[in-house]
C-alpha cells in the first residue's frame, strides 16, 4: 500500500489502496486549529479497539484451541454462573446484553461485575450491538492469557503485524489529536474518550486504543492478506473463511457486513472507521476526530457511509 495525502474534516487521514492522504488541521479550536495533521499522529480509535484488539485475539485463541465459538462465558469466567451466552454470541452481538448502561455516569467496575452476576440471557438471538459484550470479551482474554490487554495485544497482534505505535498508553511526546471538549473532563487528549473504558482500572476490550494511520494500514494489510510480517498466517484458513463468509443480521465475527459479501467494516464513535474487502483485497481507512470540539457534527456520519458505499461499489 503506497502512501500519498488528502483531507475530510478539520482533521482527517484517509488510506485507500495505493493512496493515502493527510490534510487539514488537528482540531477546531486553538492551538489545534493551527497545527496541520501529519504522518504518525495518534487517534483515539474508540470502538475500532473491538476489532483491532479484542476480536483478533479471540479469533487467535480459537485457532490455538484455547477457546471455541460454542463455549459459554460462564465456563471461562465461573464467577458469573448466569452467563450462558457463547463466544460466538458475543462476537455476533446476539448475546442479549444491552447496548450500554442507561446511567453511564454511574458506571464502575463494581457495577459491571454486579450486573454480570445477575444477568440472565433468554436466547432470543436478537442482534444488539453491545459495548458491554466487548468489556466481557476483554475479561475472557485476560482470564486465559493471564495478563492485561495492552501486553497480550502487543505480543500476539501488534508486534507480529509491525504496529509499533498502537497502545492504550500513548506517549505525550507523540502528536495526539484532541478528541472532545466536555464540561466534566475539559479537553480529552491522550486518555480514552469512552466513559466506561475511562472508568475501567486497566485496558478495556471495548475501547481505548490509540494508533496512527500507518499502524492501521499494517493491520489492514495483515487481515486482507491473512499474513503476519514473518509470512505466517494471522488466522487459520477455517477462521479466515468464517470471517469472510458468515453473515447474520449484517454481521460476521466481530465485524459489520454492511457493504456486501466478503466486506468487513467497523466504526468508532470518535470518527474512526475501516473497511476491508477480503475477496478483492482492497480497503479504506478513515481516521478523524469528528467529535472535536463537540459531538454535534452528525452530518459526518452520513458522509462517511456514502464514502464507503461508493468505494466498495467502485465509484
Amino acid at each position: 500500500m503506497r502512501r500519498s495525502k488528502i483531507s475530510g474534516l478539520s482533521a482527517a487521514q484517509i488510506d485507500v489502496v495505493n493512496k493515502d492522504f493527510y490534510l487539514g488541521v488537528m482540531g477546531k479550536v486553538p492551538p489545534f486549529a493551527t497545527i496541520p495533521v501529519a504522518a504518525g499522529m495518534l487517534y483515539d480509535l474508540a470502538s475500532l479497539t473491538k476489532v483491532l484488539g479484542t476480536t483478533t485475539r479471540i479469533l487467535q485463541m480459537i485457532d490455538s484451541g484455547l477457546l471455541n465459538l460454542q463455549i459459554e462465558c460462564r465456563e471461562v469466567l465461573p464467577e458469573f454462573p448466569r452467563l450462558r451466552m457463547t463466544i460466538e454470541d458475543l462476537l455476533l452481538h446476539r448475546s442479549e446484553l444491552p447496548s450500554d448502561f442507561k446511567e453511564k455516569q454511574l458506571f464502575t467496575e463494581e457495577t459491571m461485575y454486579s450486573f454480570l452476576k445477575d444477568f440472565t440471557p433468554y436466547k432470543t438471538n436478537e442482534t444488539i450491538y453491545s459495548d458491554i459484550g466487548y468489556l466481557l470479551l476483554g475479561l475472557v482474554i485476560e482470564q486465559i492469557d493471564d495478563q492485561n490487554l495492552e501486553n497480550t495485544f502487543k505480543r500476539h497482534i501488534f508486534e507480529p503485524l509491525g504496529m509499533k505505535n498502537t497502545t492504550y498508553y500513548p506517549d505525550f511526546q507523540q502528536f495526539i489529536l484532541p478528541t472532545e471538549i466536555t464540561t466534566s473532563r475539559g479537553i480529552i487528549l491522550g486518555t480514552v474518550h469512552d466513559s466506561k473504558a475511562n472508568r475501567w482500572s486497566r485496558p478495556a476490550g471495548s475501547a481505548g486504543l490509540f494508533a496512527p494511520l500507518e499502524d492501521i494500514i499494517r493491520f489492514t494489510q495483515g487481515v486482507m492478506l491473512n499474513k503476519k510480517m514473518d509470512g505466517s498466517q494471522l488466522f487459520s484458513t477455517d477462521i479466515y473463511q468464517k470471517l469472510r463468509d458468515v453473515s447474520i443480521s449484517n454481521r460476521t465475527l466481530g465485524w459489520e457486513k454492511s457493504f456486501g459479501e466478503g466486506i468487513i467494516y467497523h466504526t468508532g464513535f470518535t470518527g474512526t472507521s475501516m473497511g476491508i474487502d477480503l475477496v478483492k483485497q482492497r480497503g479504506l481507512i478513515l481516521l478523524t476526530n469528528r467529535v472535536h470540539p463537540s459531538r454535534e457534527n452528525t452530518d459526518y456520519l452520513t458522509y462517511r457511509h456514502k464514502l464507503y458505499q461508493d468505494f466498495f461499489k467502485g465509484a
